[in-house]
Formats: structure tokens, C-alpha cells, sequence
């Protein structure tokens, strides 16, 4: 297993990047979606993610989409086998949706912490608050408290 980091700016590809890799992962399997956890920084970007990747396996399916030949390439596949996997792929997704991974970080760290406190015996519903005042001074004071330290 490899890990891989794409930096770049606004507009310049990172939701197609990041879609077309996800579906290079998925389409290994009909269910091979479930083994991955796509977090975002924001509601919209992991909405948008979703539905490019949606939209991309629709595409394919079809055999209507330009990363018909470039999984094909990649995978050691042929065109056809690629078509047929995202169909799989799509139909499968569909009825298992809730297993579709796309999530926000908030999310994703509020359901371990879901799952922990169900582990621990803590019942019933929880909050998680955030003291943004708190968090505020506790800012403010560490940068004063480097600028004095640190001229």
C-alpha cells in the first residue's frame, strides 16, 4: 500500500484528479468502493466529489468517457472489461450507497468517536461542542507568547 499527495491550488484539477483515482481504486471490485475513505475538507467539496465520481462511472459505464482507455492502460485491462467493471461497479454502489465513503473530516471524526464511546459503555446521544472563544484566546495568546519569545 502507497500513500499519494496531490498539492495544488484552486481550479486546477484536484476534484477530476482525485475522482478518476478513487475509481481507479473502486473498479477493482463491484464492492471494492467500501474499502475506501475519501475525506474532505468542506460539505460542498465531498458533494462535488461524490457526484463526479457518480457522474465518471455513469460515463463509463456507457462507454462514454475518456478514462474508458486510460483504466484500460493502467488496470492491464481491455476497454470492454473496464465498461462492464463500472456497471458492476455503478449497480452495486447504488444499492449500497450508505457504503459510499465521501465524507468530511468533522464526519468522518465524529462517527470513531461514535464508535469509541459505544466501545467504552457511554449511552445515548452525545454532543461535541466547540468553545470557538476558547480556541480563539488560546490562538491569540500562543502567537503573542511567540512574538515575545521570539523577536
Amino acid at each position: 500500500m502507497s500513500l499519494t499527495i496531490y498539492k495544488s491550488s484552486a481550479g486546477s484539477g484536484k476534484t477530476y484528479t482525485l475522482a478518476k483515482e478513487y475509481l481507479k481504486l473502486a473498479l477493482r471490485s463491484e464492492d471494492y468502493y467500501q474499502k475506501i475513505l475519501a475525506v474532505t475538507f468542506t460539505n460542498r467539496a465531498a458533494e462535488e466529489m461524490k457526484e463526479r465520481v457518480l457522474d465518471f462511472l455513469i460515463q463509463i459505464s456507457r462507454g462514454k468517457h475518456e478514462l474508458i482507455k486510460v483504466f484500460a492502460n493502467e488496470l492491464n485491462k481491455r476497454e470492454d472489461q473496464i465498461i462492464e467493471a463500472a456497471r458492476t461497479s455503478l449497480t452495486h454502489l447504488l444499492h449500497h450507497y450508505t457504503y459510499f465513503n465521501i465524507t468530511t473530516i468533522d464526519t468522518f471524526f465524529h462517527r470513531v468517536i461514535r464508535s469509541f464511546s459505544r466501545e467504552i459503555g457511554l449511552q445515548g446521544s452525545f454532543g461535541i461542542e466547540l468553545d470557538t472563544d476558547k480556541v480563539a484566546d488560546f490562538i491569540t495568546s500562543s502567537v503573542y507568547d511567540g512574538v515575545e519569545n521570539d523577536k
